[in-house]
């Protein structure tokens, strides 16, 4: 029953989920426009869908034996090709004049994805973890301390990828701290440094 639990955990807060929610927070915050929000978060999930499919692909073709990219000597072609995603993603952003917080975020993606290429290659890092902890610390950094309440969620998707084996309880621990102080990072830069 826990495993299962852990699964449906696992499945739910998936990063490619938080990371489809991320840009209309990102607008929605800076623009308090739904239209914008909704707009940029469509554009977004083109490059979602375009990444999934490569991890679909990969599958098929035994790049990857799991959806979760389990095996550590698989990740270094999923880190490659998200910085590249990423890159595009980011050029593409500057040509339709993007609000500049999505850039600043794409950045911050960016940074993490070769942070943890990095750590792949002593170890695994949770990106589970990693992407609720990043959504949550924006959430309080924008929102205030109360939403500091939504750390449980990272509790919950730690838990959860220790429960299903894909990760040690370090892991787990440095996926969520290596996030934590590069959201932080950008955050300031963008907010009390560019702005």
């Amino acid at each position: 029953m826990q495993y299962k639990l852990a699964q449906i955990i696992s499945t739910i807060l998936n990063p490619l989920f938080i990371l489809f929610l991320l840009p209309f927070i990102l607008v929605f915050e800076t623009t308090n426009s739904l239209e914008k929000s909704v707009y940029w978060t469509i554009v977004s999930l083109v490059f979602l869908i375009g990444f999934s499919l490569f991890i679909l692909m990969g599958i098929s073709l035994k790049y990857f034996s799991d959806l979760d990219i389990s095996k550590r000597n698989q990740r270094p072609l999923l880190y490659t090709v998200a910085i590249l995603f990423s890159i595009v993603y980011l050029f593409t952003l500057f040509i339709l004049n993007a609000p500049e917080v999505l850039a600043f975020g794409t950045i911050g993606l960016l940074l993490g994805l070769s942070i943890n290429e990095i750590i792949n290659r002593f170890t695994k890092s949770s990106i589970h973890v990693a992407a609720i902890t990043g959504l949550v610390t924006l959430l309080v950094l924008i929102e205030g301390i109360e939403f500091s309440i939504f750390y449980f969620l990272v509790f919950l998707v730690a838990w959860a990828r220790i429960k299903t084996k894909n990760h040690t309880f370090n892991q787990t621990i440095i996926g969520a701290l290596t996030t934590f102080f590069i959201t932080i990072l950008i955050f300031v830069i963008f907010k009390y440094i560019i702005k």
